[in-house]
């Protein structure tokens, strides 16, 4: 079901359709807000990234947590669910696909929409701006949800919060001399079909950085047979598992990346990767090594990080003259808060919070997501 009428004003506008997007919406339900009070806002509503980018990455979440995420809404109703996924047939245990959850994401997200009748507006958002003396926000969107796929509407809804689930992208560094190296991304890098198009076993793969996203690069560059050089600064880390928790949960490696690490990297290091630590303190001897060994790279792969889209632009009081890109936006980091009404989850907006050790982490994960929005939407929905 679309938005009948775009022009209501409603109470929740949840901006993305990925996993926290689509949980937002069901924990909204869950708590009582009316359907007809909801707008729900994505280009495509095909399970974010993770269904359109990651469905090959392994996942550093287990298939129980996996699990846990679903069955945690009663919107979901995903006991119900007719389908009998691959997922509900792994091991708890084990960590799998994106994929495996890629695909029960898009059967919840079809069952809010069609079911639930969740209004929806298929389209871009491009600005969100506090009006009404501080008491609504008026988001802009570009939308594509018409009869003319060719042609956009400018459409702009008056909402009382806004919830913006949008997302991150890889981090990356320009190339200094791109007639020698050539950019793989981290959507190609990831995908080993992809990567084959644009990478072959007489290339030499400069990879940066050594998490998670980076032992996939290493493992799938192994898989064609090119030679690697990785260039990374912190050393190798391993989620360490306790009876009831773990160190280094967000930052450790875990699952296969784990595994492939220990055996190709430690135990039996692979003669077609040299590894090439960067030694902060000494700069000028780093950037002569690192354009030394570089110069011999005819492939470039940045596995640095993610950071938020840059998407949307914002305004937070009525009377600003200056937008703020969504990239740039502060936020509470113990409970989502942006402004007064508008607020931020998901990889986007994480949780900042310490372990038991004192380790202080960004929590990432869609189960972990899920707990967080459970402590903080009693906030948000009793916001005076």
């Amino acid at each position: 079901m679309t938005c009948d009428n775009k022009n209501n004003n409603k109470k929740w506008t949840v901006i993305g359709s990925g996993a926290c997007g689509i949980a937002v919406i069901g924990k909204l339900l869950d708590n009582g807000v009316n359907v007809n009070d909801l707008l729900w806002i994505d280009p495509e509503f095909k399970a974010g990234d993770i269904g359109k980018k990651w469905r090959t990455v392994s996942s550093n979440t287990t298939v129980g947590l996996f699990t846990k995420f679903l069955n945690n809404c009663k919107s979901f109703d995903y006991e119900n669910c007719p389908i009998d996924f691959n997922l509900n047939h792994l091991i708890p245990a084990d960590t799998c696909k994106l994929s495996e959850i890629a695909d029960p994401l898009q059967y919840v997200t079809n069952k809010l929409i069609v079911e639930k009748k969740v209004p929806i507006i298929k389209g871009l958002v491009s600005q969100v701006s506090k009006i009404n003396q501080g008491n609504s926000w008026l988001v802009s969107i570009l939308s594509n949800d018409n009869d003319d796929q060719q042609k956009e509407q400018k459409i702009n809804i008056v909402s009382e919060n806004v919830v913006l689930s949008i997302g991150a992208e890889p981090l990356t560094l320009p190339i200094e001399d791109k007639s020698k190296q050539q950019l793989i991304t981290v959507e190609q890098v990831v995908n080993p079909e992809e990567l084959k198009k644009v990478c072959t076993k007489d290339d030499i793969v400069a990879v940066y950085g050594s998490s998670h996203t980076a032992i996939i690069a290493l493992y799938n560059i192994v898989d064609i047979g090119s030679k690697i050089i990785n260039f990374y600064r912190s050393p190798l880390k391993y989620a360490i598992y306790y009876d009831d928790w773990i160190l280094y949960d967000n930052t450790g490696l875990k699952g296969y990346s784990a595994e492939w690490a220990k055996e190709h990297l430690e135990k039996n290091p692979s003669n077609l990767i040299e590894r090439i630590q960067v030694d902060n303190k000494n700069e000028v001897c780093n950037k002569e090594l690192v354009q030394n060994k570089l110069s011999t790279c005819t492939k470039v792969v940045y596995a640095i990080g993610f950071e938020r889209k840059n998407s949307i632009n914002v305004k937070l009081n009525q009377n600003d003259k200056e937008w703020i890109n969504s990239s740039k936006l502060k936020y509470n980091e113990s409970n989502g808060i942006i402004s007064d009404g508008l607020f931020g989850i998901g990889i986007a907006f994480p949780q900042f919070k310490p372990d038991r050790v004192g380790n202080l982490e960004y929590n990432v994960g869609l189960w972990k997501f899920m707990v967080y929005l459970d402590q903080v939407l009693p906030i948000w929905l009793n916001k005076k």
